[in-house]
């Protein structure tokens, strides 16, 4: 692929390519396994397809280079092993230093490599030895945006793989039992990214840079921290405050590692101070403005989880009936009202937020109101309550709660009621033909009249989707109306028609007399269209 550039192999089995896209350039950073089996991937395009396309280009551009690279070993030509067998360790160690000053990837994969090799001692910080490296990574990091592409939906790319990598040299250094430097990879790199995107986005971006990152990196550092916690192979203590100190910071408040810390600190909170944890969290809920929001229910389920991790249930349930602003809480304390059969406050606490409510976000709050009215046997409710429903939108669950609601006589009039409703104007679809009518019609098992409405409007894919209801009790009627409707939608042309046609004919093929019907509706069609070779070619390779 002439798209793809500086194609490099960063690890033994790790490969990393540059690919110029339609948004620009992308970065593909590849991991394999046996026989090129790729294990994990990464590309900085916009693409919401996983694995995007240009992961199988550069694998493609991967097998060709190690196949040269094969047959040229096996020419015996001379190999860098070879040549380095000659240079002093000297040599070598400054010829890499000189190269490094130039290339950033040389750089970056020496640190990865051999960065817990550097003593305290030796560190030009005197904090965190690993802080400097990952944040002079991260500030390298390929900032693909165009405020143009965005507008048009074309999106941008924010590559921060380089975390990927911290991340994988932090869990090997845990296999190896390193478990401080672990600790302090996982620090530094949390602690730089929020440095990062809080520069970046006071720099240039106009827009929420956080839409385009993936949480997965902040993540998985968060829970090797806690691994490390939990098989006791960090201080508790230290990492706690070191959580507390951290969301302090003004940079945490718009990223995921915000909560992520904090349900850090909901880990070891038994384990230092469960008073200290329970008032950092009541800190942070009441420096939120809006007390509905995610952020205000993130916090006050993270102490639920707490109260209930400790049987403090009487607490638990108090966040909950003190905080009904937050939807979640309200539909629990519904719930809970709802199973100790305290119907009138139940609906009390349904009506107020219905009264408050947008009507698109109705629907949820309505389903909870039906069910009381089930367990309050209140007729008039569930009619009105389930018809609110079918009126939008014929649904067979709320079609089943509304016809038990009726008695024999009264069921006639409740369903021509609906059947006009559904035949009305502005409820038809598809040139008047209405898929509630014709699905009212099919739960009643009307299945004549359901034949009767699809004869008067006439249509493939409707006729296709419903045939079955009526096909075994009129079989003739429905292939007429197969073949009146297939004969006029043959006289189009292209091979997405004629693969329809054959698609249609199968189905044709299992009603009662189909299987002659068919054989002659595709004689006449390779008479009528003898100059549409593909038609014939697809009614051939369909044995029709």
């Amino acid at each position: 692929m002439t798209d793809i550039y500086d194609l490099q192999q960063t690890a033994e089995n790790s490969w990393q390519a540059k690919y110029h896209g339609n948004y620009g350039d992308y970065t593909i950073k590849i991991t394999l396994g046996e026989n090129f089996k790729v294990k994990k991937y990464s590309c900085t395009c916009p693409s919401g397809y996983q694995p995007c396309k240009h992961i199988s280009f550069v694998l493609a551009e991967i097998k060709k280079k190690a196949s040269k690279f094969e047959a040229k070993n096996a020419s015996n030509e001379l190999s860098v092993a070879d040549v380095l067998q000659n240079v002093s360790l000297d040599e070598l160690r400054g010829f890499v230093i000189d190269k490094a000053k130039y290339n950033s990837d040389l750089t970056k994969s020496i640190m990865l490599q051999f960065a817990e090799r550097i003593k305290p001692a030796e560190a030009k910080n005197t904090g965190n030895k690993y802080a400097q490296m990952i944040g002079e990574a991260l500030a390298e990091a390929d900032t693909d945006y165009d405020y143009e592409d965005y507008y048009y939906d074309e999106g941008y790319s924010v590559d921060l793989s380089i975390l990927g990598e911290w991340a994988e040299k932090a869990q090997k250094l845990l296999t190896e039992g390193k478990f401080i430097d672990a600790e302090q990879i996982c620090k530094a790199a949390i602690e730089e990214f929020a440095n990062w995107y809080e520069d970046t986005e006071d720099s240039y971006v106009e827009i929420s840079l956080i839409d385009c990152i993936s949480d997965d990196y902040q993540e998985e550092f968060v829970e090797m921290l806690k691994e490390l916690a939990k098989n006791g192979q960090t201080d508790k203590k230290q990492l706690y405050e070191w959580c507390k100190t951290e969301i302090a910071k003004k940079k945490y408040f718009q990223i995921s590692s915000f909560n992520l810390l904090n349900d850090l600190m909901l880990e070891l909170a038994n384990d230092v101070s469960p008073a200290d944890f329970i008032a950092s969290q009541e800190k942070v809920f009441e420096q939120i403005l809006d007390k509905s929001s995610y952020e205000a229910q993130k916090v006050l389920q993270r102490l639920i989880d707490f109260y209930n991790a400790n049987n403090q249930k009487y607490e638990a349930e108090k966040i909950v009936e003190d905080n009904l602003q937050i939807d979640n809480f309200r539909k629990i304390a519904v719930e809970k009202r709802i199973e100790s059969k305290q119907y009138s406050d139940a609906k009390k606490l349904l009506d107020d937020k219905l009264k408050n409510c947008d009507k698109w976000r109705q629907n949820e709050w309505k389903e909870l109101l039906l069910t009381v009215a089930q367990k309050e046997n209140d007729t008039d409710e569930i009619r009105r309550i389930a018809l609110e429903f079918l009126e939008i939108k014929f649904d067979n669950e709320h079609f089943a709660i509304y016809k038990k609601a009726f008695s024999g006589e009264e069921w006639t009039t409740a369903f021509d009621n609906l059947y006009k409703h559904y035949n009305t104007p502005k409820n038809q679809r598809n040139k008047g033909f209405s898929s509630d009518v014709a699905e009212l019609l099919k739960a009643e098992n009307l299945t004549e009249r359901l034949l009767e409405y699809c004869e008067k409007y006439p249509s493939l894919s409707e006729l296709q989707k419903y045939h079955t209801a009526f096909s075994t009790l009129f079989p003739q009627r429905t292939l007429d109306l197969f073949q009146k409707v297939l004969d006029k939608f043959a006289e189009s042309t292209g091979r997405d028609i004629y693969e329809k046609i054959a698609e249609v004919f199968k189905q044709m093929q299992k009603i009662a007399g189909g299987q002659q019907v068919v054989t002659i509706m595709a004689e006449n069609y390779r008479a009528i269209y003898k100059n549409r070779p593909a038609m014939k070619e697809i009614l051939k390779k369909g044995n029709f």
